[in-house]
């Protein structure tokens, strides 16, 4: 089963959510009902898990906080085969909070060593915007090497302008041969 988890500043019926649904028919999951800047990482984090732990071989599919949110799934729940992330919001656990873009007690609930540190023990992939104005590269690709993720790097920007509408047949690709 697939599933797609929105970015800070996004919903599940943003556009990508929509393309996603409509193209690949992922089940967009509503992980908060609050102000972005409101939301609390734990409480996200157990909407995501009751939405999905009943099914088997699941796919994830995170963007940006999103992203993080897979990652953080798949460690606890051994029913997520892969995760897809794009643009993992995703940082080594000494930046300080200042440095990360979001408020800083969330940056402060996401502060987690363990990306670095221990293998997720799903498959992952990344697909990264080399020209990602929010997430800093030398992050994602740290991250990238510490799970040993197959990266697939694309000339975009962090919401994938420029690729949005490849996007589904990239991923469709990616689930079906399993190659990246």
């Amino acid at each position: 089963m697939l599933y797609y988890i929105h970015g800070y500043q996004s919903n599940p019926n943003s556009r990508k959510g929509i393309l996603f649904k409509e193209k690949l028919g992922v089940v967009p999951i509503k992980y908060r009902d609050c102000k972005p800047e409101d939301l609390v990482i734990n409480d996200c984090l157990d909407r995501i898990k009751k939405i999905v732990e009943n099914d088997k071989n699941i796919t994830l599919i995170g963007s940006s906080l999103g992203g993080y949110l897979a990652a953080e799934t798949a460690y606890e729940l051994p029913t997520v085969e892969h995760i897809i992330l794009l643009n993992p919001a995703v940082f080594p656990p000494d930046t300080p909070v200042d440095q990360i873009g979001l408020p800083p007690r969330i940056a402060e609930e996401m502060r987690d060593k363990k990306l670095y540190e221990e293998k997720i023990p799903a498959k992952v992939t990344i697909l990264m915007a080399t020209d990602d104005e929010v997430i800093p590269k030398k992050w994602v690709i740290d991250f990238a090497i510490a799970q040993e993720a197959a990266t697939l790097f694309l000339h975009d920007d962090h919401r994938f302008t420029r690729n949005l509408e490849k996007l589904p047949s990239i991923i469709k690709e990616i689930t079906k041969t399993g190659l990246i």
